[in-house]
């Protein structure tokens, strides 16, 4: 169902019917996963074979997530924090430039592994990274507000 980030597959976007159920799922399990509840599923089979599935809570907002991108059509990847991306992979998810993705690489701001000629970066890696050039920012707009206040621009 969800499309696995690799180098053979394009992101999962569900079809009308598929939109059409996962609404109708997502809409129903909305209060559920906006009280943070764990629930358990039944899944009906033939006869005997009713199988009931426990989901922490953490899983059933997961999955209310998925289904109302899945309801909206919204293309969507599940990405293993160990999956290993391609440089124009990670360029993308980070909605810059490869060239300037590879001058972070080169200058060892984001960590890499060669496999043959190619770069393959981390995932946990680049959320990481993703995570540190947010904070740099938010500090530099802190600092720009504080200098804004401190010459009376406001």
């Amino acid at each position: 169902m969800l499309a696995l980030l690799d180098q053979t597959r394009e992101p999962f976007i569900a079809d009308e019917a598929e939109a059409l159920i996962a609404r109708q799922a997502a809409d129903r399990l909305k209060a559920v996963a906006e009280a943070g509840e764990s629930i358990r599923i039944t899944v009906d089979g033939e006869a005997d074979h009713r199988v009931i599935v426990p989901l922490p809570a953490r899983a059933v907002t997961l999955i209310h997530q998925v289904l109302v991108a899945m309801a909206d059509q919204t293309p969507m990847s599940l990405i293993p924090h160990a999956a290993e991306l391609t440089t124009q992979q990670a360029a993308d998810y980070l909605n810059v430039s490869r060239p300037h993705l590879v001058r972070q690489l080169d200058s060892g701001k984001l960590p890499f592994r060669k496999v043959g000629s190619h770069r393959r970066v981390r995932f946990a890696d680049l959320v990481a990274y993703e995570r540190a050039c947010r904070e740099t920012q938010k500090a530099a707009l802190a600092e720009l507000n504080a200098e804004a206040r401190r010459l009376g621009l406001e």
